[in-house]
């Protein structure tokens, strides 16, 4: 599944509910400051996303491809990272899964 920027605005802004983006490939996407409380992200490509400052509380990231995406400043209070990529992640400042912050 591939989104053009305005369809993904359009779907984060407009959702009334828990997004369900399974295998999304959101790729170098621009996701800061997006409310993806409870998302179920399991499987996505996130390589090289701007995710800084996103409220990612509860969301589901298990085996998400987010090498080198921007993680700073955001919420991942209880998040499952579970056989996440994490290489190159940025994290620093981010609420992590047990809810301490990353310095």
């Amino acid at each position: 599944m591939e989104f053009l920027p305005k369809e993904l605005y359009q779907l984060i802004n407009l959702s009334h509910g828990p997004l369900w983006l399974v295998g999304a490939d959101l790729r170098q996407a621009n996701l800061s400051r997006a409310s993806l409380k409870e998302a179920d992200l399991a499987w996505s490509n996130l390589q090289g996303a701007d995710l800084r400052g996103a409220n990612l509380e509860g969301a589901s990231l298990r085996s998400a491809n987010l090498s080198g995406a921007d993680l700073r400043n955001a919420n991942l209070k209880d998040a499952e990272l579970t056989g996440a990529n994490m290489e190159g992640t940025k994290f620093r400042g981010a609420v992590m899964p047990n809810g301490t912050t990353h310095y």
